[in-house]
């Protein structure tokens, strides 16, 4: 198939003609693989606009006015807010450009990278960190629908509406990649677009004189940042980028674009609270301030947001699964999509009603596990052969009896470096917390990255004097092949461009059905 997307941005209705056309044209492909055991070729690549409107869905609606809520809690001003949150998204901008570029390069899913990088023994140890993690905001964002429908209308069931939410939030993922995009740009994302600006236009406008000052409170600002972390990672930016055009500095549009709106939903919400005189009743004085009342607009906008959010943690789950179970004869994605969603409804119980302060610990521990594999990684792919003359082809990927067992120095460079993050963000379960409460060393997400992409390097050295094929967990299917190169091999550097700025792609093979 041939790339028509030839506009970065769309700009007129044949444009949209064209996407929706090509869109259907993939939907066969999205259900039955959406290329979650393979790569992406270069060809199918989408065009900017595409992961806007995916990107801005990712960080607004009410679940990010909740941030808002917890910094005013935690007794910042509103200016203060608004530059921890620019702080926050900016450091996560730092790990996203490279997490994107990594999965734009190779075409291949977070999950899948590990087989090459990790080994075997490694693979399912990350393939798990992303499994399980976001199936916990999952929980979260399903168990706030609940709670929105509850407080709008007073239906009460609560917990049995969270667990049922939560299932049933899968549904997008069932048309893979092409479900939640669309899903994303064409619905979601201009009801978000309007609704923001409205919202803070008339708090500023209306109310600017009451939104002076700082509440009490007492959060050190650190915990803060990590906070606003926690909400903006993703963690498998390659699951998404994979789709994107292979230049480092591509996404960062995106990125500031959805910056914009992260900073106006962030700021709505601590508006929101001040107004209202406390977060408790936020929520229900919101839709009056900013949706005129009418209940069953809000219904609308929390339903269609919640679900555009959520489209995110479950692909991130379902590529994971996919990645440990997807080769195997006869196996569908839609069979990964049902025990993932049995997952999120597990979550969903867990997350809301048996963990103590869930959000924090659940956005702590996604921006610290999964983006320490992603740096290590990324540390793999692009700086050992320049450093170490040591290169890793990621051009192809490896079946598991391909796979060697591990490797050695990026298992104990993660594990190390969740254990400094686990440790300093006292997320620990029970007992095992050294700390009671995170303690405000820094942007501790940050230097748990640091510390796994330093190690690594460290490791490696010493380990490239013994058998690095072996050590470095290289795959059985690359033994043919040399690795002392300073070459950085994937699938688009074996693409030329063209005098059109499009890539030619080197050959991709597509999934068949068993």
């Amino acid at each position: 198939m041939t790339d028509t997307h030839v506009r970065e941005i769309a700009t007129d209705v044949d444009d949209l003609r064209d996407d929706l056309a090509f869109e259907r044209r993939e939907l066969e492909a999205s259900i039955e693989h959406d290329y979650s055991t393979t790569i992406v070729p270069l060809d199918h690549r989408r065009p900017m606009w595409h992961f806007m409107g995916l990107w801005t869905t990712f960080v607004a609606g009410f679940s990010y006015m909740v941030l808002g809520f917890e910094i005013y809690g935690g007794g910042f001003s509103l200016a203060k807010t608004a530059f921890v949150t620019i702080l926050g998204y900016v450091l996560y901008i730092a790990y996203a450009v490279v997490g994107s570029y990594l999965g734009s390069r190779t075409g291949q899913t977070h999950a899948l990278l590990t087989r090459s990088i990790f080994g075997r023994l490694g693979s399912g140890i990350v393939s798990l960190f992303v499994l399980v993690a976001p199936l916990g905001w999952v929980g979260f964002q399903a168990g706030l629908l609940a709670q929105l429908w509850h407080g709008f209308y007073g239906w009460g069931h609560v917990e049995a509406l969270t667990i049922i939410l939560a299932a049933v939030m899968i549904f997008n993922n069932l048309f893979g990649f092409t479900g939640i995009s669309v899903f994303a740009r064409y619905l979601v994302t201009p009801v978000l677009i309007v609704w923001a600006i409205y919202m803070v236009a008339k708090g500023f406008i209306a109310d600017g004189g009451n939104l002076g000052g700082s509440p009490t409170g007492s959060m050190p600002f650190w915990v803060a940042v990590v906070a606003v972390i926690g909400f903006a990672m993703w963690g498998n930016e390659p699951d998404f980028w994979r789709y994107g055009k292979p230049r480092f500095v591509w996404p960062l549009p995106t990125y500031f674009f959805a910056l914009f709106w992260f900073l106006l939903f962030t700021m709505a919400g601590w508006m929101m609270a001040r107004l209202a005189g406390g977060p408790d009743n936020a929520f229900n004085f919101t839709v009056h301030y900013s949706l005129f009342g009418v209940f069953f607009l809000a219904f609308v906008i929390a339903t269609i947001s919640q679900f555009a959010i959520n489209d995110g943690n479950y692909y991130e789950s379902i590529n994971a699964g996919q990645n440990l179970i997807g080769g195997v004869a006869r196996w569908r994605r839609v069979y990964t999509c049902l025990i993932v969603a049995a997952g999120g409804a597990l979550a969903a119980y867990l997350v809301n009603y048996k963990f103590v302060n869930g959000w924090f610990d659940v956005a702590t521990f996604l921006a610290i596990t999964v983006p320490c594999a992603t740096t290590i990684m990324a540390v793999d792919h692009f700086l050992l052969p320049r450093w170490f003359r040591i290169s890793r082809p990621l051009d192809a990927v490896p079946a598991w009896e391909e796979t060697r067992l591990a490797n050695w120095p990026a298992i104990v460079a993660l594990l190390v470096a969740v254990a400094y993050g686990a440790i300093a963000s006292a997320i620990l379960p029970g007992s095992l917390n050294v700390y009671d409460t995170p303690q405000n060393w820094g942007p501790i997400p940050v230097e748990s990255w640091l510390i796994a992409g330093g190690l690594y390097v460290v490791l490696v050295a010493v380990a490239r004097t013994f058998d690095a094929r072996e050590v470095l967990g290289f795959p059985h299917s690359l033994d043919g092949r040399a690795i002392d190169s300073d070459a950085v091999i994937d699938i688009a550097s074996s693409a030329t461009a063209t005098p059109a700025g499009r890539m030619t792609p080197a050959a991709a093979t597509e999934p068949t059905a068993s």
